[in-house]
């Protein structure tokens, strides 16, 4: 479950392309130290925790090796031939010229996809595009550019023809203002492109990605085939992510979903070379851990430009597969089906053989490996926002925080100590924060206003433990001011778990009304966590209910005190609870791990840690059809 046993190995020899390369003394080393080190990690994967397993760093990176050993995998990346070593008669052309979305990346003559010729028709027989080896299967993959207009029915062509079952398009249409790739299926109902038709299904739109599954139907024929197509949304315009969790989660969806028989995967971004080159060199990569042991992305990344050249364009790239990798073989595969969560919750709580502790608090403690950097705190560190924060070290990054529109002359005016999430089927669907401070309420209401938030949820008491833990940001009896805005009390319901209050907000500068909810659940125990996880997923229930009937569009905030316990607990079982109904499986590990990319320590105990599982498992029991 957590890579053990694994050895990590740089092996820099292909054997499908039998390339052997003398440098591999000189950078093979020092990129492995990167790998493992660079991160806090031992080079040796394998035994138990404190015994060499990646949950005990060996070795924490100092600050000078970052430097050092980036620019060992960039030497590496250029040892590499960037490409045009072989000829590419077929892309130079003149009739196929204009199918070429970029003139310096070609198809190679001999290991391009050749399309069954259209008689009479010069160059039919062409599309950019390439086979590429996996790591045990030969044209596991086709990796292609975004089509152009005057393409789109030779990529369904190809598809068709090569039986291809899933199509994976790491690229949005347009980034940066720039078209990327043309929109080669449609958005509803049917298109034909030129011979084949295409009729979309059902499109599923989730935070990270987009899965639209197609019917296809070729004239003249009476075969009728079912075809998916896997978007990844997460790839920002510039560089890479950030973190690689994402990608893995959308890489195991893709692999689970293609079916054995099927032709080959069909890749694309806008060249169809760099994210292409990414997600090829991570699965096959995946594949050969799981049956070797080992990795070799700089012999894989060789074989690659020898079938299409560029592949893995930067030197980001490059590490960020590295990364990639390095997460997969330190936490393996989390994911569980649902209807064995029972059998898995009893395994976590047991003491693995050799160890003083659960595999649940083994669990829990790799959540913690990762740790930032302050750099990554720029505006809450700000001597004009220290004061805003509750507690000195629960600060939002500065990639995820919530942006207030700035007041003209007052330093610091766009800072609250909170944090955009991302749902299961919606990026930015919750903001978690801290429980406001007297200093801070005006900027709560105007958050709450200015992203459009109209439900609050509350996960503490004011008072706790003869500690304030959250002040007082709405009025009790009468209306109050916050700055620029009016908050009328308007309803309260005291319900057994939870109290519901209802104020009508009004902008005083132009009059606009809304009427914003707050939610205070009130079952929560001082000390601890509460003893069954039913009545907290009731709330959750309630909240998203009400978010549902009322038709709001903007972000859930959510709050405790810190903002990230208490808060963590009900993002996380509100994602792992809509997960288990859509698609049967459950994830605790990777959606807890993902929330603290996005805000530090959520679900900031092990208790509340093993609260999730309890009320994902109890969830469960209510539904007749996973009781068996």
């Amino acid at each position: 479950m957590f890579g053990t046993g694994l050895h990590i190995l740089f092996c820099f020899a292909c054997e499908k392309c039998d390339y052997k390369d003398a440098a591999f003394g000189e950078y093979g080393g020092q990129a492995a130290l990167w790998w493992m080190g660079h991160v806090g990690y031992a080079v040796y994967l394998g035994g138990r925790p404190g015994r060499g397993n990646p949950a005990t760093p060996r070795r924490s990176a100092s600050p000078a090796d970052g430097p050092a050993c980036h620019n060992s995998l960039s030497s590496l990346l250029q040892s590499i031939d960037p490409g045009q070593q072989f000829t590419w008669e077929n892309s130079n052309l003149e009739v196929n010229k204009p199918k070429n979305r970029y003139a310096n990346v070609i198809a190679y003559d001999h290991s391009r996809v050749i399309l069954t010729s259209v008689d009479g028709v010069p160059g039919s027989d062409y599309i950019n595009a390439n086979y590429i080896d996996g790591y045990r299967k030969q044209n596991a993959y086709i990796a292609t550019q975004g089509p152009l207009p005057e393409t789109l029915s030779d990529f369904w062509r190809m598809v068709w023809e090569q039986r291809t079952a899933t199509i994976v398009m790491m690229t949005r249409l347009e980034e940066k203002s720039r078209v990327k790739c043309d929109q080669y299926w449609p958005g509803r109902g049917t298109e034909t492109y030129g011979l084949i038709q295409v009729t979309l299904l059902d499109t599923v739109e989730l935070a990270t990605y987009t899965v639209r599954t197609f019917a296809l139907y070729k004239n003249g024929s009476s075969e009728k085939r079912e075809l998916r197509q896997f978007q990844f949304m997460a790839w920002p315009d510039h560089g890479v992510p950030e973190y690689p969790t994402p990608i893995l989660a959308f890489l195991r969806r893709v692999k689970a979903c293609n079916p054995l028989d099927a032709g080959p995967m069909v890749v694309h971004c806008s060249a169809g070379v760099g994210r292409t080159g990414c997600f090829i060199v991570i699965d096959a990569m995946l594949e050969r851990m799981k049956h070797e042991k080992t990795v070799d992305i700089y012999g894989h990344v060789t074989c690659m430009r020898s079938q299409r050249n560029y592949m893995v364009q930067t030197e980001d790239q490059y590490i960020f597969i590295h990364e990639s990798l390095l997460e997969a073989a330190t936490c393996g595969n989390t994911e569980v089906p649902a209807r064995n969560l029972f059998a898995h919750l009893q395994k976590l709580s047991q003491v693995p053989p050799g160890e003083s502790v659960t595999a649940m608090e083994l669990e829990f403690k790799l959540l913690a490996n990762s740790k930032a950097h302050t750099s990554r705190f720029i505006s809450a560190n700000l001597p004009c926002n220290k004061f805003k924060n509750r507690l000195v070290n629960i600060m939002p990054y500065e990639l995820t925080r919530v942006c207030l529109q700035p007041i003209r002359g007052v330093e610091g005016s766009d800072y609250i100590n909170a944090s955009f999430i991302d749902g299961y089927r919606q990026q930015k669907a919750y903001i978690a924060t801290q429980g406001p401070l007297a200093e801070t309420t005006e900027d709560f209401w105007r958050m709450l206003w200015e992203h459009n938030s109209t439900i609050v949820v509350m996960l503490t008491k004011l008072r706790e433990m003869g500690r304030e833990k959250c002040h007082q940001y709405w009025p009790a009896e009468r209306s109050a001011r916050y700055q620029y805005f009016v908050v009328d009390p308007m309803a309260e319901y005291n319900m057994p778990q939870y109290i519901l209050r209802e104020f009508k907000v009004t902008d005083a500068r132009d009059g606009q009304s809304r009427t914003i909810r707050q939610f205070q659940f009130t079952d929560w125990p001082e000390q601890g966590v509460p003893k069954t996880g039913e009545g907290f997923i009731d709330f959750i229930g309630q909240v998203h209910k009400t978010k549902e009937q009322f038709g709001q569009d903007g972000p859930i905030t959510v709050h405790c005190s810190a903002g990230v316990g208490r808060t963590g607990v009900f993002i996380t079982l509100s994602i792992v609870l809509e997960r288990m109904r859509y698609e049967g499986v459950v994830d605790m590990f990777q959606t807890v791990k993902t929330l603290r990319t996005q805000r530090p320590a959520m679900v900031q105990t092990e208790d509340q840690y093993q609260l999730c599982y309890r009320a994902a498992l109890e969830y469960l029991g209510s539904f007749d059809h996973y009781a068996t």
